[in-house]
Formats: C-alpha cells, structure tokens, sequence
C-alpha cells in the first residue's frame, strides 16, 4: 500500500497549497477542468482541497511522510525513495506556486527599523504553517 499512499498525496499536494494561494487557485479554477477525480464514497466526484487547511504545509508534509513510513512496500529500498520522492514533488509544487507571483500571507512579530522595515530579530509565521524565526534586515530574511 506504500505506492497508493504517494499516489494520493501528491494527486493532492496542489490542491493542498492551493489553501495558500486563493488567487491562483481561483484563476485555475476558471481556465481549467478538474483533473482528480475521488473514487472512494458513493460515487465519483471531483476532488476538493482537503479540510485541513488551518493544518499548515510542514504538518501536512510531516504526516505524509509518516504514512508513507508506515505503510509496506514489496521492494526492499522502495520506502525511502518514495519518501524522497514526495519530498521532492512537494518541493516543486510549491516552487511552482511561489513563482506564480502570488505572496503567502503571514503574521510577523519582532522588531522594525525606523522605515518600518523588519530588522533585528523577529518571528514571522505564514498562513501555510511554515514559520522563520531569525535575523531580518531591511525587510529580508537575514540568514537561515
């Protein structure tokens, strides 16, 4: 079942992210037909962003992996390549939906200079649940 498991997270992973992107997601929504379709239930219908946005993308991709560790797969090395697969689909879907120009929203707490900037040491925490805590300057991220 490990297969299936990848399968269905990255068959979501976009409508996921989209939670975080609501202007892109609109816009896809517009210009294209749905694509993934759920089978599981009463009957075929069209799949829909799963109902844990308030969950944030680094729990989400935590959990994934942690089902895909569970699971079983019949060939003996499949388990951590499947997981790095999915590591790295994730990773390009978001980077697919960060050069769409759209900015995730977020909360900052921490300091500011006299332009009103970020700098100094601060704590900004993105709608998407990924959070930096570090230096800022001049409005940047300063280091990791």
């Amino acid at each position: 079942r490990g297969w299936t498991t990848f399968e269905s997270a990255v068959s979501t992973e976009a409508l996921a992210r989209l939670a975080y992107f609501p202007g892109l997601g609109k816009l896809l929504e517009e210009r294209l037909t749905p694509k993934v379709v759920e089978i599981d239930g009463a009957g075929p219908r069209v799949a829909e962003m799963e109902d844990r946005a308030d969950e944030g993308m680094g729990p989400r991709n935590k959990r994934v992996i942690a089902a895909i560790e569970a699971a079983s797969f019949t060939g003996k090395g499949d388990k951590p390549v499947v997981v790095q697969l999915y590591r790295e689909y994730a990773t390009k879907v978001n980077n697919a939906m960060a050069g769409s120009g759209e900015v995730v929203k977020g909360e900052y707490e921490g300091e500011y200079n006299a332009a009103g900037e970020r700098e100094g040491r601060g704590v900004f925490r993105l709608a998407n649940g990924d959070v930096y805590d570090g230096e800022w300057k001049a409005g940047k991220k300063e280091g990791r």
